[in-house]
């Protein structure tokens, strides 16, 4: 069981704004939204983590909670025996929460790289892309696929992306929307 919370208004936000949000988060999370220096990336972060205290209070009933760190950087709830991941891209935020290990990613269609997907895709995803007629939608969803396993895993972004075989996996879910990708990934 997870709950998939998306906020795709974010230039409607200012820094005053931004601010604000940061400080009525638990002190845990406002420590993660602060190390963003890049203006957009703090603004980012703090609704993702605003996101997560309505969702923990929504769905788990949650209101007082601490955030910790994995070894790979993956922020935890170690005391409720619940689960979450948040990610943001220019476009919007996402944040996911469940009662098992998940991952979630939100990813832009940009322009296709082939190069960029000879670095991060497997043998059978190349050649996927190669008859695809949306190389770049396709290679944006196989990449919020892909992150959102790692992240799902606790391994994160410097695990190596060409080890995940996206046309093998089972995903939750995978949603297109406005231009972007979602992906949930959810332990079995």
């Amino acid at each position: 069981m997870y709950e998939l919370y998306l906020f795709d208004e974010l230039d409607g936000l200012d820094c005053g704004f931004t601010e604000k949000i940061i400080s009525v988060l638990p002190h845990s999370c406002a420590e993660l939204a602060d190390r963003y220096r890049n203006t957009d990336d703090r603004k980012r972060s703090a609704v993702g983590y605003l996101m997560l205290v309505y969702a923990l209070r929504k769905v788990f009933g949650i209101t007082d909670f601490e955030l910790y760190c994995g070894d790979h950087g993956k922020p935890y709830i170690a005391a409720h025996g619940i689960y979450f991941n948040i990610s943001h891209c220019a476009k919007g935020c996402v944040c996911a929460v469940s009662d098992k290990e998940i991952g979630v990613d939100i990813q832009e269609t940009r322009a296709f790289s082939q190069r960029l997907a000879e670095k991060v895709c497997c043998e059978n995803e190349l050649e996927v892309l190669e008859c695809s007629c949306n190389k770049a939608a396709d290679f944006a969803k196989m990449w919020a696929m892909k992150e959102s396993f790692v992240k799902m895993n606790g391994q994160g972004i410097g695990y190596s992306l060409k080890k995940v075989d996206t046309t093998v996996l089972t995903f939750k879910e995978v949603i297109e929307k406005n231009g972007f990708f979602i992906a949930v990934s959810e332990e079995n």
